[in-house]
């Protein structure tokens, strides 16, 4: 060796050529993909969980929030001072993160080229359409692909720690760690178990403090207050209701080897019954992976069957538990590959990863990167795939009477666009001394701009409005979508406030179409 020129030991392989070649694909795919779908996917959702981002530093009380999910804000929290954009860069860094870990975590168990199961992740529908958002699914995935990359180390204690906080990513997770909790207890690891207590704790006792509630944890989380107090019905459906869905969900090819999975795991537990060696892929895939996943699918599923939860039957929650469906893929594309005919290996190599691609799109009901780019408009400059809200806030913009009032909505991209603070308008109206003593509120015309934003659910329509507290001068921004739907307040509430006339509308009077905009002011009475 040239003391010139030294040589260091690289750990590196063809599969972990293969890999990177892999994630530049992916990387590439995800590009375009940021390029064609510049509206974020998982519509207010998106918008929403940027916004509790972005203000969280004002309003501390934002990280904390069970809807906004703790983990996300404040993952989120330092790019959301640069905008909607590097949050949607922290997603696609999330996929590309979670890609990159299953395939360690495929590697480390031994898999034949362990590289694939990059791209039977990232080129499911339900992520490829997913990747471009402000949604907590992504960054859930990579921590579950996480807990499964330390478990298939023998790290359990990092792995179930970290997994105890997996409630505080999303609700599921509480149906996620109860499976760990089943895999630890399947393997008489039972002086872990307490771990998995440690990150549930930790954040209800903090969520107690800050409320003083001793129940935080459970009466603030919106899906038990939904169930609890009524209020929106998000609907129900089929119990097959996902499992007819797979075309938008995992894609034919993913879905068919995690159905060949089962018949292996199956088929393991008959030899472990005969007492043959155990193989630890197998466990895995038997003991981990199938009750996270069918732990998963069956609450969802069983969740939209009675209408419970505030459940809306959305495919994308399936983001969540993407990487464990491909590593169920890659433990049967495993086992087929070792029956060594090369000339079949290279072809399923070739086939799958192909397949994948091809399925992936209309999967995820996007255009092929040779059919040309689809158009997508957002609330903003004037766009908008709802053109009337678009040409409403124009004119208000337009007019200066209007322009700088308090603007009362539901649509939470104009709050992102227009950079309004939807919490800021509570301080101003409630405003308190140092001494802690409430005070008169200051003119509208005085607050931060930032502020002049309210939702319309907070409006009061009781003995229609005639005692609403809002500022006069305010201005109610309504669409017969979003204004009726999430601002519970239908066309007939709108039109009999009496304290307010209308002065902009698009659609007719006696339309009920999603398209209606009613613009109406506060005035004296």
């Amino acid at each position: 060796m040239s003391a010139r020129n030294p040589r260091f030991p690289i750990e590196w392989n063809r599969n972990s050529s293969a890999a990177a070649m892999a994630m530049a694909v992916v990387a590439l795919v995800n590009v375009y993909i940021a390029v064609i779908t510049p509206v974020p996917a998982g519509g207010q959702d998106s918008w929403n969980h940027y916004l509790y981002a972005r203000w969280a530093i004002q309003h501390p009380a934002l990280i904390l929030d069970q809807w906004g999910k703790p983990f996300f804000t404040l993952l989120a929290l330092p790019f959301a001072q640069f905008g909607i954009g590097a949050v949607l860069l922290l997603n696609h860094l999330c996929v590309l993160g979670t890609a990159w870990l299953s395939y360690l975590t495929a590697r480390k168990l031994g898999l034949k080229n362990p590289w694939m199961v990059i791209f039977l992740f990232a080129w499911q529908p339900i992520v490829l359409s997913n990747v471009h958002s402000a949604l907590t699914e992504p960054s859930n995935a990579l921590v579950l692909v996480w807990i499964c990359y330390l478990y298939a180390g023998n790290r359990w204690k990092s792995a179930t720690l970290i997994a105890s906080f997996l409630p505080v990513i999303r609700s599921e997770g509480f149906v996620l760690l109860a499976a760990i909790l089943f895999f630890l207890a399947l393997r008489k690891r039972w002086k872990y178990m307490p771990l998995a207590t440690v990150g549930v704790l930790f954040y209800g006792l903090l969520g107690a403090i800050a409320s003083g509630e001793w129940n935080w944890l459970i009466v603030k989380n919106p899906y038990v207050r939904q169930e609890v107090d009524g209020g929106f019905d998000a609907g129900h459906g089929s119990i097959w209701h996902y499992a007819s869905h797979q075309k938008e969900i995992m894609g034919i090819i993913v879905t068919s080897l995690c159905l060949v999975s089962l018949c292996l795991v199956l088929a393991y537990v008959a030899r472990r019954l005969k007492r043959k060696t155990p193989a630890q892929n197998s466990q895995m895939a038997l003991w981990l992976w199938w009750p996270l996943l069918g732990g998963f699918f069956l609450a969802h599923s069983i969740l939209w069957w009675k209408g419970a939860m505030g459940s809306h039957g959305l495919v994308r929650v399936f983001v969540t538990v993407s990487p464990i469906m491909a590593l169920l893929s890659m433990y049967s594309l495993d086992r087929i590959m070792r029956i060594e005919i090369r000339l079949l290996n290279r072809a399923l190599k070739a086939m799958v990863s192909a397949g994948m691609f091809l399925v992936a799109f209309p999967g995820a009901g996007l255009p092929y990167p040779w059919q040309g780019v689809a158009q997508y408009y957002v609330i903003y400059n004037g766009h908008d795939d709802n053109k009337p809200v678009a040409e409403a806030l124009g004119w208000i913009q337009a007019s200066n009477e209007y322009k700088d009032a308090l603007l009362v909505h539901q649509i939470p991209a104009i709050n992102v666009f227009k950079q309004l603070d939807p919490w800021g308008a509570e301080l101003e109206l409630h405003p308190q001394s140092p001494s802690g003593e409430w005070m008169p509120a200051n003119p509208v015309a005085q607050w931060p701009k930032a502020s002049r934003t309210l939702s319309i659910w907070s409006v009061d329509t009781k003995d229609s409005g005639a005692h609403d507290w809002l500022p006069l001068g305010s201005v109610i921004l309504w669409d017969n979508f979003h204004g009726r739907r999430d601002g519970n307040m239908d066309r007939s509430e709108l039109m009999s406030l009496r304290n307010y006339r209308t002065i902009y509308q698009s659609g007719l009077l006696d339309s009920d179409t999603t398209n209606d905009v009613i613009v109406r002011v506060k005035i004296n009475p």
